[in-house]
């Protein structure tokens, strides 16, 4: 059984009514005390009027339906926020799941909305990108069928890109 579907509500950031604070909060916890970020670009990079602006993000709540567990951005094709993904396909951004809420299936249940969310608008193909120490995350995207493309860097840090095809 997966823990995460009877346990946790999934769905669009927008019905579950999450606050700026609340999803600052989420990315900061997860990507800065997480040492992924430095304090100096999270304000940046994480503004919540930003991260909004990206493209359809997914969220999940606990099990009392109180708080924010985990989202995942799903960047659709002619988002001003795509960075790899060309035509038809779409990028997901900012897999982020709270420490306390890992190891759950959390992380599964995300990326799995994600790809079914780029399906179900038309996409051919999903990327992403990770850095080299994710590894449980890299994992995670292998085992729902990504594939590793080439590293690449970015405003001086480096990533692994990862795609999927996907069936329409």
């Amino acid at each position: 059984m997966n823990i995460a579907k009877t346990m946790f509500k999934i769905a669009p950031v927008e019905c579950l009514e999450v606050d700026d604070a609340t999803l600052s909060d989420l990315l900061n916890e997860v990507f800065v005390n997480g040492g992924f970020t430095s304090a100096e670009i999270a304000p940046k990079i994480f503004n919540p009027a930003k991260v909004r602006e990206r493209g359809f993000i997914v969220g999940v709540f606990d099990e009392s339906q109180t708080a924010l567990a985990g989202i995942i951005i799903v960047v659709p094709p002619g988002s001003s926020a795509q960075r790899l993904a060309q035509g038809g396909e779409a990028e997901l951004h900012l897999l982020a799941v709270l420490p306390q809420y890992r190891r759950q299936g959390i992380g599964r249940l995300l990326v799995s909305a994600g790809i079914e969310k780029s399906i179900e608008i038309g996409c051919s193909k999903l990327i992403l990108w990770t850095q080299p120490a994710m590894t449980a995350a890299q994992r995670l995207y292998e085992s729902l069928g990504f594939v590793f493309v080439r590293n690449m860097s970015q405003e001086g840090r480096e990533f692994k890109v990862y795609e999927r095809a996907l069936a329409l």
